[in-house]
């Protein structure tokens, strides 16, 4: 009798657990239903809404409509997506209009609702929408963000403030700027593209003056791409002021071959025989570019150097210079009385098909393993 109430328990046991995995699996089974309805639902009406606003903002390139639909919280969260993306496509005079339009559909106000949400995306889509409307009135609210832990909050905020008043935005974002180490260089020069090259390269080159050596050499690298003279005074200043690291000397020397301001060359030649590798070899890729007819001979002799890869860059140095011919190079390899000094030619003189069986090896010079 015992066994059979012992083998009961365990069958009903078995049997409500059994239920309750098929109850859970329902549930999740119509909750899967459920979420799948809504978004069905939202998807529907964002398609909806999209329809109707999507001409009317087309329109405000030419002049803003006189009738504008009525707008419910959701709809309205649409149509800031809309404008917005709307504002970043278009140019001139068409954001006057487009500003209009947000006057009369009660988009500021919302946008400053949207400030205080709770939602990460809703704050971020009212930042950046208030940035567009150049709305002063949310300044310091911007500034506190700076020091947000989130890094793309921080750098959405700082985005708004240049889009506001950049003169005035370009003094609190420095210091910032010298200071997070989550802030990307890249980021930072997409934030300064509303603002103009010159301006971006300059105040970039200020930061990088006060950030600590690894902030300050990605930023200084990443100045190449705006290829701006304006960043060049910062930098020499603080070169001449003290012996930064040697990974911000190495940046500078980069940033000055790829401006090629002829004032530069003194400080470019100056560090072609620094202790450490990496600075000569941004040293002779920098004189390439900017160096004159005299620095040939200073290039040549870096071909004897000790490193592998400033040898490599020195070749490519003197295969760069603007009076370089493919004969001159290959006279140049015939002079060359070291084989580690030849080999690094054989490259660039392939290149400018100048190939001279038995006196010219073919193959490349072997990299040294990592």
């Amino acid at each position: 009798m015992q066994g059979l109430d012992q083998s009961d328990l365990t069958l009903r046991i078995g049997t409500i657990a059994a239920i309750s995995i098929f109850s859970a699996v329902l549930l999740l089974l119509l909750g899967i239903v459920l979420l799948r309805v809504v978004r069905n639902a939202k998807d529907q009406r964002r398609r909806a809404v999209t329809e109707i606003w999507r001409p009317l903002l087309a329109q405000c390139v030419v002049e803003v409509p006189d009738s504008l639909p009525a707008l419910n919280y959701r709809d309205h969260l649409v149509l800031l997506y809309l404008w917005n993306h709307c504002y970043e496509s278009i140019r001139g005079d068409a954001h006057d209009n487009l500003r209009e339009l947000a006057r009369r559909t009660g988009t500021l106000e919302f946008a400053k609702e949207l400030l205080h949400a709770r939602l990460l995306r809703r704050r971020l889509l009212a930042i950046v929408t208030l940035g567009h409307l150049q709305e002063r009135s949310i300044w310091d609210d911007l500034v506190a963000l700076l020091q947000s832990d989130n890094a793309f909050l921080s750098l959405v905020a700082a985005k708004a403030l240049l889009r506001i008043d950049a003169p005035a935005a370009i003094p609190l974002l420095v210091p910032v700027m010298s200071r997070r180490k989550d802030w990307s260089p890249l980021k930072v020069v997409a934030m300064f593209e509303s603002v103009g090259a010159n301006l971006a390269a300059e105040s970039i080159a200020k930061a990088a003056c006060q950030a600590p050596p690894e902030i300050s050499s990605r930023l200084i690298r990443h100045l190449g791409a705006t290829q701006s003279q304006h960043a060049l005074p910062p930098l020499r200043a603080m070169l001449q002021a003290g012996s930064p690291s040697d990974d911000v000397l190495a940046a500078c020397l980069f940033l000055f071959g790829e401006c090629s301001d002829p004032r530069d060359v003194a400080i470019i030649r100056s560090h072609l025989s620094h202790p450490t590798w990496f600075v000569r070899l941004q040293a002779a890729s920098a004189l390439g570019k900017v160096g004159t007819e005299e620095d040939e001979a200073l290039l040549i002799a870096l071909l004897d150097d000790a490193h592998w890869w400033v040898r490599y860059r020195a070749a490519e140095a003197l295969s760069n210079l603007p009076w370089m011919t493919s004969e001159r190079l290959s006279q140049l390899y015939s002079t060359l009385t070291t084989v580690e000094s030849q080999e690094h030619l054989v490259p660039f003189l392939a290149q400018s098909n100048v190939k001279k069986v038995g006196a010219i090896p073919t193959a490349a010079p072997s990299r040294p393993a990592a």
